[in-house]
């Protein structure tokens, strides 16, 4: 416990008051196989993987913004975790999942057929340039952890305006991605934090995707031009995650208590991961916390 406090400490002053040591690495798609990510997916990144714990609080969070909204777009989809598990606290939205990779597309269509859902379609396209889909065609659009897979900033910034275009100035938003640490320490730290007793596929994609976050200087900076109506949440105090989405309404009492059945049913780990997560928004002053 004292060790894992001190490397807290280490990390913490690393991070807050520390010089930027770290450029950004390729990302995950061109660093790692289709089938090495897919691999990472299907196991650890599995909705009731090493991840279990982001996944629901961002679906909750998710939800929260898509109350009253009929059409979401998710850019960035991979194989659909989130996503699918957002479908499926929400039925009354009907959900379009777009990628780049028809690997990654090809598995979330098969978990979604699987998992009986009907209310969700995908489509293979470009985030950087969605010609397929009209302007204001969607009332809201999510992105979790895929900004980080386009190439560089200008890629960032395109996707972005495709947002804002598709979804036009009154749809919902959600945003959700890695800001890049400034040490490859502080990497090693969230590493050794979640590293299985044997590397896996999941510990190579998450390298990948924590060296190929864009600083959260880039991503507050183009973010704030595309979708000035979004507000902007960073953990803290480290901020090692963002969170940008537009205004959020009280989630209905029933679905309230899906999400309580759901966190229940978190093991021990999982359970302390979702309230170290909820402690690490609420520092950041993201109030309204669907757990509460």
């Amino acid at each position: 416990m004292v060790m894992s406090i001190a490397a807290m400490a280490r990390l913490i002053a690393r991070e807050m008051l520390g010089a930027r040591q770290q450029a950004r690495g390729p990302t995950p798609l061109a660093l790692l196989s289709e089938e090495t990510v897919l691999d990472a997916m299907r196991g650890e990144g599995r909705a009731e993987g090493r991840t279990a714990a982001g996944y629901l609080y961002h679906t909750a969070r998710i939800s929260q913004v898509l109350q009253g909204r009929r059409r979401c777009l998710d850019l960035g989809c991979g194989t659909g975790v989130q996503l699918l598990q957002v479908a499926g606290f929400n039925p009354e939205v009907r959900f379009v999942g777009v990628d780049q990779s028809a690997t990654l597309l090809a598995a979330a269509e098969e978990d979604a057929r699987r998992l009986g859902l009907t209310n969700v379609s995908f489509l293979r396209a470009d985030m950087t340039g969605l010609a397929e889909f009209e302007t204001r065609g969607f009332d809201a659009v999510v992105s979790t952890m895929s900004l980080h897979f386009l190439a560089d900033r200008p890629a960032l910034r395109a996707a972005l305006l495709e947002m804002a275009r598709i979804g036009g100035v009154d749809a919902a938003f959600y945003l959700e991605d890695f800001a890049r640490l400034k040490s490859p320490l502080s990497v090693a730290f969230f590493l050794d934090r979640n590293a299985q007793a044997a590397p896996d596929p999941f510990d190579a994609l998450y390298r990948a995707s924590l060296e190929a976050a864009f600083t959260l200087d880039e991503l507050k900076t183009e973010i704030a031009h595309a979708l000035p109506r979004a507000a902007m949440h960073v953990t803290s105090p480290v901020p090692f995650l963002l969170v940008a989405h537009t205004p959020a309404a009280p989630l209905p009492t029933a679905l309230r208590a899906q999400f309580r059945s759901a966190r229940a049913s978190l093991s021990p780990t999982q359970s302390a991961d979702l309230d170290a997560l909820r402690r690490a928004f609420a520092l950041g002053e993201w109030r309204a916390d669907p757990f509460h």
